[in-house]
Parts: structure tokens; sequence; C-alpha cells
């Protein structure tokens, strides 16, 4: 049967995509298996994909809450929003995680003009400057116009960076990391200039689910119990990433946000649940 995707092109209803999209999530075969018999059955034409997720995330939940958020990760970076400034700072959190020294919404001085660049990165001698391009509704991509503009803002910084002391030694480059999706003309021109993507799917084993799952560098948003006011809360003392809720004690962790124990309690088990595994 033909479904409807995000971006709003047609196509046939994959099982196999269904069940390796689940194992991706470290949903176990048999499981998989199962899910994706239910859904399928329930699969009519010109179903759109959302509705699909939708099902999907359902039978998980009743199965197992905890692999449902984390088969959810997209939705959950989304909800981040509405505005980009908490997705800022949740790819600066995953950099850290890497290595990486950071500085969220920096005012730079280019050769011409002054630039506010979403993240500043340093790790040794290279020097990085980053744009987040973040869409809270699915099937958007970033396309060769936003890779143009980023590369041309950066020629601006670099031609100011490397006229610092000793920056002439430092690699210098540009970034752009998006919660979606890039075009296929975009990443052609960001592989010729030199610009790096990290997206949705994108580049292979280093995309940007790919660098979250692989150290479990979960949003918050990710975990079921998860109110808006909570989400404020925890914003506010700048935890975006849910394995940062196991450094503090039960009453450290009040005290800090203002919740009520039950409910940080509650989030705190789901964290070791989704993040120790």
């Amino acid at each position: 049967m033909d479904i409807i995707k995000a971006s709003g092109e047609k196509e046939k209803f994959n099982k196999v995509k269904l069940y390796q999209s689940l194992k991706r999530a470290g949903v176990q075969p048999k499981l998989a298996g199962k899910v994706c018999k239910t859904v399928a059955k329930s699969i009519r034409h010109g179903m759109n994909s959302g509705e699909i997720l939708d099902q999907t995330t359902k039978c998980l939940q009743e199965e197992n809450p905890i692999l449902a958020a984390r088969y959810n990760l997209k939705r959950a970076i989304m909800e981040l929003g509405p505005a980009g400034f908490l997705f800022e700072k949740y790819i600066a959190e995953i950099l850290k995680e890497y290595g990486y020294t950071t500085k969220v919404g920096s005012i730079v001085k280019g050769y011409c003009i002054s630039h506010e660049i979403d993240v500043v990165v340093r790790k040794g001698k290279k020097h990085f400057m980053i744009e987040c391009k973040y869409h809270n509704n699915r099937g958007i991509r970033s396309d060769v116009k936003v890779a143009l503009y980023v590369y041309a803002r950066f020629l601006d910084v670099k031609k100011a960076w490397e006229k610092k002391p000793g920056h002439q030694y430092f690699f210098h480059q540009a970034w752009l990391v998006t919660n979606t999706k890039c075009t296929s003309e975009a990443i052609r021109y960001a592989r010729c200039a030199g610009l790096k993507i990290i997206s949705w799917r994108y580049p292979k084993d280093k995309s940007l689910e790919c660098l979250i799952e692989k150290k479990g560098l979960y949003p918050i948003t990710i975990l079921p119990s998860l109110t808006k006011y909570a989400k404020e809360m925890l914003a506010k003392k700048r935890i975006v990433l849910a394995k940062d809720l196991l450094k503090y004690s039960l009453h450290d962790l009040v005290r800090l946000t203002g919740l009520q124990s039950n409910i940080t309690r509650k989030l705190q088990e789901e964290t070791k649940q989704l993040c120790l595994r």
C-alpha cells in the first residue's frame, strides 16, 4: 500500500524498514517482529508516516514504555522547542560528552561584520563554528540555501580568526547541525566546500541519532513522565540531558529544581531504565 511520508512524498509501506527502525532503537528481534506484525495489520492506503509512528509507539508502549520512548527520539528532540535555543544547548551538551569545549550564543567578530553564532566549539587546535537548524515539524529539510548561508558567514569569521596570534596554525571549520534531514544538494555542496553536516541519518554512523545513542545522550523530553512545567524547571537549571538527572541525589534534585519528590523520583527511575542498559 502507498503511504505518505512527512515530506509529502508517496512510498510503498515497507515492513522491513519498520523492523529495522525498531532494531535501531534497541528493540529485541522477537518484540520488533511482533510490533511489525501488529502495525502492518492497521496500515491502510494513504496513511501518513506520523500515524504509523503513533501506532508503532502505542504497540511498544504496551510492551515496554522505555523502548517506546527511545523509539520516539526524533519526536522527543522536536519537543525541545518551539524555539531552537534548547536545541542549541542540547547540541553543546552532546559535544561536551565527546571532549569538546563549547560556548552557546556567542557574538563573534568577523572580518566584515559581527555574527551571533549558535555554538562555538574547540578541541585542541581545532576551532569550529556551529549553526544549529532546529525544526519542530517532521518532513522539513535544510536545503542548499541554508548550507550556502552557513558557509558564507563562516568565511567571514574564519578570516578574522586567522588574524589572531597563533591562530593561523589552527584548523577552522563550519558545521551545520540539524534535527531533521538535509537535501542531497545541500550535502553535495557541503562535501565540496568542506562544510561538515550532522543531521538525521547523515553521515552514516556519525549522524545525530548515532551520536546520541552511542553514549546515551537522550534529551530530557524523551522521558515519558516529563511535563511541560518540569521541562521548564530543568531547562532553567541547564539540565537538558536525561542522564544528568542521575548526577544528583533525590534530595538535591528536588532542592535544585523545586519539583516535587515524587516527580523527580519517577524521572530518575525512567532515566536509569533508559540510560543504564
